[in-house]
């Protein structure tokens, strides 16, 4: 090693930190860009004459997805509460205590 050559911590210190440096910037960059990309489709989306008959099909569309959804996962088929109240009056049945 010669005296003008650093040492190998000193060499990677600067580019570790340059490099991490410039990193950062591409992705606040990134970042800025698919915001400004963002707010560019929201003011499209806003100046459409449409708008009402747009967020309107939105509603429905998200509306008949959560339908699919919970029906894929059983969640719709029917509800906790009710099948316990149903439970509790059926056994109140059974022992034949009057119903309040």
């Amino acid at each position: 090693m010669s005296e003008d050559t650093p040492p190998a911590e000193d060499r990677t210190t600067p580019v570790t930190l340059e490099l991490l440096t410039l990193l950062a910037a591409g992705v606040a960059d990134l970042a800025l860009d698919q915001l400004r990309q963002s707010a560019d489709r929201a003011q499209e989306v806003l100046r459409r004459s449409d708008l009402r008959e747009l967020l309107t099909d939105g509603v429905v569309e998200l509306r008949k997805r959560g339908e699919l959804a919970t029906r894929r996962t059983g969640a719709g088929a029917e509800n906790h509460l009710e099948t316990m109240a149903r439970r509790a009056a059926e056994r109140v049945a059974a022992e034949g205590h009057p119903r309040a």
